[in-house]
């Protein structure tokens, strides 16, 4: 069986925007004000994307769908009519979309359920918190620094 477009990763849907959008790798890379190598790492597996990637492309391409991008839920474009200067590919089109709230459809952290299937190349990484049970500590010194270059230590 062979991935849908819904099992694509992070990765593969900003790079298909950058496509989408006709820029190379470092034009798009400029546009989202980050270095062509984080991009590259990205585009490689090497790195996942961070929020402020998300960040910048959501400033820069606001017509683009936020759920679709962190998700690949609906849609690549919503909330606004996709202008022609904004596809690149005249053979690409898209139906305007009303506009909504771009954070509307992404699900809240209670209703995010764990994957069902993983993809073939991404091992499933699970991440534990290891809560350790520290003393409490007791303040025994401040020491205030003055700017003529003395200072006061007062001791517990």
């Amino acid at each position: 069986m062979y991935p849908t477009e819904k099992d694509w990763n992070m990765k593969d849907r900003i790079y298909q925007l950058m496509k989408q959008q006709g820029m190379s790798q470092k034009q798009f890379a400029n546009e989202l004000c980050v270095g062509e190598a984080t991009l590259s790492s990205i585009f490689t597996g090497r790195t996942r994307p961070t929020t402020n990637i998300v960040s910048n492309i959501h400033e820069r391409f606001p017509e683009v769908s936020i759920p679709w991008l962190m998700f690949g839920e609906g849609d690549m474009y919503a909330g606004e009519t996709v202008s022609e200067h904004v596809v690149a590919d005249p053979q690409v089109t898209k139906e305007a979309v009303p506009a909504t709230d771009l954070f509307a459809d992404v699900p809240s952290q209670e209703t995010v359920s764990p994957p069902t299937s993983v993809h073939p190349t991404m091992p499933l990484m699970r991440e534990t918190i290891k809560y350790v049970d520290k003393p409490q500590r007791k303040i025994t010194e401040i020491r205030v620094f003055f700017d003529d270059g003395t200072y006061e230590t007062f001791s517990a």
